[in-house]
């Protein structure tokens, strides 16, 4: 009578601790004689007759499906509950650690000044993003960039810049990194930069720029307080025409097809934030080029041939 009514207690998961302590202790005997007794409530295919637990337990052992191991329910029960735990766990570490970063993020022709924890200044061109950890700033200034950006950092310990092509680091100065696809230039405006790439240490004075474009790297000398494209205007020096229609792109709603012309020919000038045709007009004029414009797309052509 017990085991039958620690049985249905079972069934409607009603059972307290100390009874599923006892239920666990049934024989494996027991248990099967008690499944057996409450399966015959229930009508089964007119083929599959058991008429007492030893035909039971030999037609058990002879079905097909015997290869199948299986679980004592209350154990399987447990075993949930372990993996519950362990994927509550993960997803409550997932959490605390993804909130402790920051990630801000711009879009087609979108700028954006931010201010970090110690004061600094970051100013993030179109379709760039930074990533810092706001809750440890005070101990460690890093943060990652892809795009572009313009600093002003605060004086105080050690601010680095991280990217896939280098690091760059600072201790409060103004200067400016852009890292686009195999483009990655670094400009110091004010103090004195620290560029490290490829197990090099590079240092940049005020006035002097790193480049590395396409695997080829170059240093010199520019003039100015700031970068031109805060003020909605982007400047180039020898920059391959390639990267110079990427920057379009980002600051105008528009698809570029150069592919019908030689686009590692170097573009030095510039082109305002202001009208499109106005822009490609200033690149493609020097270069005897044109273009056609169709809705959100322009296709560039070479009139040398």
């Amino acid at each position: 009578m017990e085991k039958e009514y620690l049985y249905k207690k079972w069934l409607n998961d009603e059972l307290t601790p100390s009874e599923l302590e006892a239920f666990e202790k049934l024989d494996d005997a027991d248990l099967s004689q008690e499944i057996l007794e409450e399966a015959t409530r229930f009508k089964v295919p007119d083929h599959y007759h058991v008429d007492d637990f030893e035909t039971f337990k030999a037609q058990k052992a002879t079905r097909k499906e015997t290869s199948t191991k299986v679980i004592r329910l209350p154990w399987l029960r447990k075993l949930s509950s372990i993996a519950a735990i362990v994927v509550i766990t993960l997803g409550l570490y997932y959490v605390f650690t993804s909130q402790n970063q920051t990630t801000i993020t711009t879009q087609i022709a979108q700028k954006e000044t931010i201010t970090l924890p110690d004061q600094s200044q970051v100013t993030l061109n179109a379709m760039s993003s930074i990533r810092y950890a706001e809750d440890t700033w005070s101990e460690k200034r890093e943060l990652s960039l892809e795009g572009e950006a313009f600093f002003k950092v605060a004086k105080g310990a050690k601010f680095d810049v991280k990217t896939n092509d280098g690091v760059v680091s600072v201790l409060g100065t103004s200067f400016n990194v852009k890292q686009r696809d195999q483009f990655f230039e670094v400009i110091c405006y004010e103090g004195l930069v620290s560029v490290t790439y490829n197990n090099q240490l590079i240092k940049l004075p005020a006035g002097n720029t790193f480049r590395l474009d396409h695997g080829v790297t170059t240093q010199g000398t520019i003039f100015g307080e700031g970068p031109q494209w805060i003020n909605y205007r982007s400047v180039f020096s020898k920059v391959a025409v390639a990267e110079v229609f990427k920057e379009v792109e980002r600051q105008y709603d528009v698809q570029i097809d150069f592919s019908n012309i030689d686009s590692t020919i170097l573009f030095s000038g510039g082109f305002e934030h202001i009208d499109l045709t106005e822009a490609l007009t200033s690149i493609t004029g020097p270069l005897k080029m044109t273009f056609t414009k169709q809705n959100n797309s322009v296709v560039i052509h070479d009139t040398t041939h």
